[in-house]
């Protein structure tokens, strides 16, 4: 059991322990993906509270690809500067985050994704009420 409480490293990346927080959906970002005050101190806290690493709920890498409100979004540089603050706090806290970035392909809507979702084949998600747009090879590349 003591070595989930020592200090280990991934590709190089030391972490204080080996206990990591998988990403979950916090739903507390603005509405274009900038981490808000609240998102960024609930990251102070799983990491004051011991987490060596800690996963973010997904980031969406197009706005088209956004899957919910508030979800978090790095999808220009002006958007990604914003995550060096909850990034740094993290660090201060003594933890390391990773950030999971996605795009959500057909599980989206119109409201959110601002168009008719795109995903790899045109095949509907059932818990979503919209057909997604087949998107080709280079478009696919391309995200």
């Amino acid at each position: 059991m003591t070595t989930l409480f020592e200090e280990t490293a991934i590709n190089g990346m030391v972490m204080s322990n080996r206990m990591i927080r998988s990403a979950t959906w916090e739903g507390m970002c603005e509405q274009d993906g900038k981490p808000t005050e609240k998102v960024v101190n609930w990251y102070r806290e799983l990491a004051k509270g011991g987490i060596g690493l800690i996963i973010t709920g997904y980031a969406f890498v197009r706005p088209e690809g956004k899957q919910l409100p508030g979800k978090m979004g790095i999808h220009t540089d002006a958007v990604a500067g914003d995550y060096e603050k909850l990034t740094d706090t993290v660090h201060e806290a003594g933890g390391k985050v990773a950030l999971q970035i996605v795009h959500a392909g057909g599980e989206t809507d119109a409201n959110t994704a601002g168009r008719q979702p795109l995903a790899p084949s045109a095949v509907k998600v059932d818990q979503f009420p919209e057909m997604p747009v087949e998107l080709s090879k280079d478009e696919i590349s391309d995200i």
